[in-house]
């Protein structure tokens, strides 16, 4: 089978980004910048601070309208709301005003109504409204918390200001710092004692083991008559010949007693016979010791089960010493990613945010974790049943604060990626194609399948800007049947661990 030529590649892409455009558009220009088509409904409000002329009108987090005209009678703000055609408007719908966030814009949010009342016609009114919170009550709590943070902060200068405080602070720094070298230093020194006391009883072992192999074989040569004390027990003329060294040793005996010699220094002298006691004594014990298996040493000669434990230790010291070079080999194949994904929604005019950090244990596989911050928030279902009729009603809301989240697995298969999981907190699976050594990224995500809505399909492609840095533009959720299609464009920036290392490496240190 012949591939596809580069050539064939870019002319497709530049064929479908074609057919995108004209449908983006085709679209546009059916939906317009505005709303001038549906009916009038009025809904009095108390206070309508920050909310202007066209701002949205939405059920569920879906625009169904635009606010047409602001008014005062009586002390109290009149609405005016036009909604679209085809949205009918229960009469026991709540309106209220909510804002984008923290410092958004306001729009009016209508909750969805049982319709037993019937529906609002053309000029009616909202009856049932909640109340929203007074920004400016809020803002003197915040105003009152400030000044307390303030006293607050008067009274930590007052204590650690001045000369006085900031020697106090000196002073506390550089004994922590002494105190610190002062506790390496103790643990160096404790380390090198212990290592030269390991050496030392590693060497005294050997000799000690070394001294008791040579007595065993010079026992088994005196028992087959070979060597001086062998011939002394088998030999008449040996002990003949002993006899007259004892002799000689008499004589010999005769000088130390008169205090010649060497060893007559040693009779005569006291302190130095005395030394020498104590020293044989001394001796004597520690040879007890050892010949009775008392000790350390002792167990170390005569017992095999000490030597055994010993030679099994060591070798279980090797095999943690090969797992834990086989772990580091292991993580130093580990690859971590963070990346950031920023989307701008051409219809709604809003951004949407990705932050995923993917760490990839081999070449071809991958694990994903992010959070998504939507304009629309996070969309909870609640079935309500209607007493009346017996009929159990479907309602959808969004919360505007909620945070979706990603947690994918991954696999590569040559030139193409398979994802599953969980999208936007949602189950869902995807799948990539890469093109021009993975400068070109294609992808197409299906997510959020639920039987009463449209399965959520996005379709986008990535272009390789720079090293770190990626242009995105594509479609979202383009079989909506709830007016959340749009399509978007943005950009995508993508760190690699050595990345990091590198800019983490160059940050100046206070």
């Amino acid at each position: 089978m012949r591939s596809i030529s580069t050539e064939a590649k870019v002319g497709v892409f530049v064929l479908a980004a074609m057919i995108i455009l004209g449908y983006m558009s085709f679209r546009v220009g059916e939906y317009g910048f505005g709303i001038r088509k549906g009916y009038p409904v009025r809904v009095v409000f108390d206070n309508v601070a920050g909310l202007e002329r066209d701002a949205a009108v939405q059920i569920a987090g879906v625009e169904v309208g635009r606010v047409e005209s602001i008014a005062l009678e009586d002390g109290r703000a009149v609405v005016t709301l036009r909604i679209l055609p085809s949205v009918k408007l229960e009469k026991d719908v709540i309106a209220s005003l909510k804002t984008h966030g923290i410092l958004g814009d306001k729009y009016v949010d209508i909750k969805p109504g049982s319709g037993e009342y019937g529906y609002i016609p053309e000029d009616g009114e909202i009856d049932h409204v909640e109340a929203t919170a007074d920004m400016d009550k809020m803002l003197r709590e915040l105003g009152n918390i400030a000044n307390d943070v303030k006293a607050v902060t008067a009274s930590l200068r007052q204590v650690m200001g001045g000369d006085e405080g900031e020697a106090n602070l000196h002073a506390i720094v550089e004994n922590t710092r002494d105190l610190t070298v002062n506790l390496n230093r103790v643990v160096e020194k404790s380390d090198e004692s212990f290592s030269r006391l390991a050496e030392s009883l590693t060497e005294a072992s050997h000799e000690i083991q070394r001294t008791f192999v040579s007595l065993s074989e010079i026992s088994d040569k005196i028992n087959h008559g070979e060597g001086t004390i062998g011939q002394l027990v088998e030999n008449r003329d040996v002990f003949d010949n002993l006899n007259r060294s004892v002799a000689a040793l008499g004589d010999i005996t005769e000088r130390i007693n008169r205090g010649e010699g060497t060893l007559g220094q040693l009779v005569e002298n006291r302190e130095l016979f005395d030394n020498l006691t104590s020293t044989v004594e001394s001796l004597q014990k520690v040879t007890a010791q050892i010949s009775s298996g008392e000790g350390t040493i002792g167990k170390l000669v005569y017992e095999d089960e000490t030597v055994d434990n010993i030679n099994r230790g060591l070798k279980s010291i090797d095999r943690s010493m090969e797992g834990i070079n086989r772990y580091v080999s292991k993580t130093e194949q580990f690859r971590t990613y963070l990346a950031y994904r920023g989307e701008y929604l051409a219809r709604t005019d809003k951004a949407k945010s990705y932050f995923t950090v993917r760490i990839q244990p081999r070449e071809d596989m991958f694990y994903a974790l992010g959070i998504v911050a939507d304009p629309r928030g996070k969309r909870t279902v609640t079935e309500r049943t209607d007493y009346s009729t017996g009929r159990t009603v479907r309602y959808e809301e969004y919360d505007k604060s909620g945070v979706l989240f990603d947690a994918q697995i991954g696999k590569r298969f040559r030139d193409i990626v398979l994802r599953g999981g969980i999208f936007e907190s949602t189950g869902g699976v995807g799948v990539d194609y890469f093109a021009f050594k993975d400068a070109l990224q294609f992808t197409f995500e299906a997510f959020d399948f639920d039987d009463e809505r449209r399965t959520h399909l996005k379709a986008y492609a990535d272009y390789r800007l720079f090293k770190n840095v990626y242009l995105t533009a594509g479609w979202d959720d383009f079989i909506s049947k709830h007016g959340n299609s749009s399509p978007f464009f943005g950009l995508a920036i993508r760190f690699e661990d050595k990345d990091l290392k590198y800019m983490l490496s160059n940050i100046p240190l206070p």
